[in-house]
This record gives structure tokens, C-alpha cells and sequence, in this order.
């Protein structure tokens, strides 16, 4: 199981300090398989860090649910502001299976630090930094799969990815990540596409 330190020590050197300070805002919460998060507020303030376990996001419109992005093991949770921020659809993030999450507040992380007796300096700044980076990564290989690649070639790339998905998510859920119908994924999957 990793850690948002971990990811943030791939990219800078950490002062132990700085990692302590990290470590005093952040809140550590599990969830059970179906759970969900739908406060806009709390999407807002917050990223989202999978220590174990797996989330999708999605949103609503015209009763039909759009998968947005999933996140697993040592992932950040990747969310569209510009979905956050429309009152048209409400981002719902759930977990398809018992799941670890790490909150790292965001806005208030000020406030957290120094209820804590600990001087923020550039620490939130490096953990929004971290999850935007992580997030722009998986926005910009998604457009380009959603791009250039086939039915097959997308799905393939999916298993690839993720290579426990078929356990974690239902052929709906997949299917509109994908961008596919449900009977494109059968026929895929079944090789006679």
C-alpha cells in the first residue's frame, strides 16, 4: 500500500519537517463497496488519494450514468472541475470495493495546519500540485486513447491499465468509460467485433 508522500518523493526531495506536516493534515478513512461521495463541497476541498482498494466517478444526465474516470490501488482520484463547478450534474464518487482513502484538504489545509500548531509553508502547494499532475497525466493518455484507438484497441488499453477491472467494475460502468455500448463490449469481448 503506498502512500501520497510516496508519489510526492518520486517527483522532490522531502525535508522530514515538510513530510510531517504532510502527514498531520491528511485523514486516513475507509469505505465499504458501494459507498458513495457526493458532496460537492467535500470534492472541492479535498483530494482524493486510493491507498487500496478502487473508486469511479461519475455523473448523472438524462438518467443515464457517465463514468468519468476510475482510480485504484496508489492512485489520485481524478474529478473534472468543470463538471464540479456546473450545477447540470453532480459528480458522485463511488467505491466498488472496500477501499482506503487518504483526504488531503485543499482550501482549508491553512486552517488544519495550524489548528495542529504547524506553519504551513509550501506543503498544500505541492500536494495540489502532485494530484493535478497525476490527474492531467490520466485526462491527456484517456483524450488520446478516446482519440486514436479503436473499440478493441481501447478496451484492450483498459485491461492493460487496469488489469483487475472485469473484477472491480460492472460492463455498464466500463462501457461508458470507454465510450462504447454495452453490446460493443460483449461483442469485443467476445471476439466478434
Amino acid at each position: 500500500m503506498g502512500h501520497p508522500i510516496d508519489y510526492l518523493r518520486k517527483h522532490i526531495d522531502l525535508p522530514p519537517e515538510v513530510e510531517a506536516n504532510l502527514r498531520s493534515i491528511m485523514q486516513e478513512t475507509t469505505f465499504k463497496r458501494g459507498d458513495t461521495l457526493s458532496t460537492q463541497n467535500d470534492m472541492r476541498a479535498n483530494n482524493f488519494y486510493i491507498l487500496k482498494g478502487g473508486a469511479r466517478v461519475y455523473y448523472t444526465k438524462l438518467g443515464k450514468e457517465h463514468t468519468y474516470s476510475f482510480a485504484f490501488d496508489d492512485e489520485f482520484v481524478s474529478m473534472s472541475h468543470f463538471l464540479l463547478d456546473s450545477s447540470e450534474h453532480e459528480l458522485v464518487i463511488e467505491f466498488i470495493e472496500p477501499t482506503t482513502v487518504m483526504f488531503i484538504p485543499i482550501f482549508d489545509a491553512r486552517g488544519v495546519m495550524e489548528s495542529r500548531g504547524v506553519i504551513p509553508s509550501v506543503e498544500v502547494a505541492m500536494m495540489v500540485i502532485a494530484a493535478l499532475h497525476e490527474h492531467s497525466k490520466q485526462l491527456e493518455e484517456r483524450i488520446h486513447i478516446l482519440q486514436s484507438a479503436s473499440a478493441p484497441e481501447r478496451y484492450r488499453w483498459l485491461i492493460n491499465r487496469y488489469p483487475r477491472i472485469l473484477e472491480r467494475a460492472t460492463i455498464t460502468q466500463i462501457a461508458s468509460y470507454l465510450g462504447v455500448t454495452k453490446e460493443t463490449l460483449y461483442r469485443i469481448r467476445a471476439g466478434r467485433y
